[in-house]
Order: structure tokens, then sequence, then C-alpha cells
């Protein structure tokens, strides 16, 4: 039987999610390496092809990408060349193969991270662009005299977000200051 809860069906797509998306981290090293008939690659080679051969990504996300398979092993340094960190010959990459950009996105902000960049992201999910939020934040932060999280609450009030939640948090974080 399946996940009884909301909460227990979003775990059960997050964790699906993270299974695509290493999936397809692996088609990208898989097809990157076969496409170069080789068992190693430099680095230069590996962003060039992601970039500029393919067109997957422009150089400064092809880097990310390289960064990304290296985080998550699958991709290791040996002797100055990047070789793959798991068996290739066991990964099917469709023919018209090509990745999408959400394998680049950092994780979320976690708890720890601060309530600020937490905030960007609401901002960002409501359709504003992350620059706009914060030049915002920073009028208003300057004419109320408020802390920065104090003022990103606020913005998002008033487009219509719900904060109410997160308004203890920004109350705790504005006393500790």
């Amino acid at each position: 039987m399946g996940p009884d809860t909301i909460g227990e069906q979003l775990l059960s797509i997050r964790g699906r999610s993270r299974l695509m998306m290493s999936e397809d981290l692996e088609r990208c090293v898989t097809f990157l390496f076969r496409r170069k008939g080789r068992d190693a690659l430099s680095e230069k080679e590996f962003v060039f092809s992601a970039s500029m051969d393919m067109h997957w990504f422009p150089p400064h996300d092809a880097q990310r990408l390289l960064d990304v398979c290296r985080e998550k092993g699958l991709l290791r340094l040996e002797s100055g060349y990047l070789r793959p960190g798991f068996d290739m010959s066991s990964v099917d990459v469709p023919v018209a193969f090509k990745p999408g950009k959400e394998l680049l996105r950092r994780p979320r902000p976690k708890d720890d991270d601060g309530l600020f960049p937490r905030l960007m992201d609401m901002a960002v999910e409501t359709g504003m662009e992350r620059r706009d939020f914060i030049a915002e934040c920073n009028r208003l932060q300057d004419r109320l005299d408020v802390e920065i999280e104090v003022a990103g609450l606020l913005v998002l009030r008033d487009k219509g977000v719900d904060v109410l939640s997160l308004a203890e948090e920004a109350c705790r974080l504005a006393a500790a200051r």
C-alpha cells in the first residue's frame, strides 16, 4: 500500500525526484565519456564537451555540472584526469538525451542557513526576481530601521504570502542582534 499522509507522499515524491536527478547526472557523465570514447577526461574537456560540443549549458553551468558530479561521487579525479565513479556499462542514455537545468540547482537552504535565504526562495517561488526582492527588502530595512529578515517578511506579506509561521523566528533573530 502507498503512503498514507500528505507528508509521506511528499517525501516519496522528493525521493523519486532525487533518484531521477541522480540518474540524469549519471547519464550526463556516461554520455560525455562515451562520446569521447575514453575512460578519462581532463576537466577542460568535460566542461567544453558539455558546453560547446553538446550545447547543454553555458560554460559556467557546465563547470557547475562537473562540480555537482564530483560532490556526488559520480566523477573522481585521478592523476589529473576525471574518471567515472560508477559502472557506466549499466547506464542507458536515450538518443536525444539533454539534461535540464534543474540538475544544477543548489539544495534548498536548511534551517541553520538562516531565515533570509529561505525568504528569498519564497519570493522566487511567488514570481519575484531575486534581485528585486533584495532591493525592496533593503529599501524597507533602511526606511523602517528593522532587521533584513523582518523587512523580507513584510515584503512577502505585501505580496500576499502567508508569513505568520516565520514571524516568531524573525523576532527571535532580531532580538538576538
